[in-house]
């Protein structure tokens, strides 16, 4: 979208959203991974988000992406949680992350459906 370019300072904070089919390797191994829960291909939407650099307004976007994900499982009706995720479970990008999971009663289970990560200057 904005390749070859360099986006001007005044225009941030920017918000995006991008559409994606996404493959999982190790998809259905291990017994939480069983039924349809972690297929190996799956279609996803992911929010991004672009700030000036001060880590005040970069968690107040991350917060805003949180409080988007609630709305819509609130929306769907669906119970869930909100976790916020330790150091080992972040990404080589991520300075934070939390992850939503929903009450799954097949799985008598909570699964994660949703994730938002705060990758500061990476």
């Amino acid at each position: 979208m904005y390749a070859n370019e360099l986006l001007r300072k005044d225009l941030l904070p920017a918000r995006f959203v991008a559409y994606s089919h996404c493959f999982r390797k190790e998809a259905g191994k291990g017994e939480h991974s069983k039924g349809l829960y972690r297929l190996h291909q799956f279609s996803k939407v992911e929010m991004f988000g672009l700030t000036k650099g001060d880590e005040n307004e970069s968690n107040a976007m991350l917060e805003e992406f949180i409080d988007i994900q609630r709305e819509i499982i609130d929306e769907l009706g669906f119970p869930y949680r909100v976790l916020n995720m330790a150091t080992e479970e972040l990404g080589a990008a991520a300075n934070r992350k939390f992850d939503i999971e929903v009450w799954m009663p097949s799985k008598q289970a909570y699964g994660e459906v949703s994730s938002a990560s705060n990758c500061t200057s990476y």
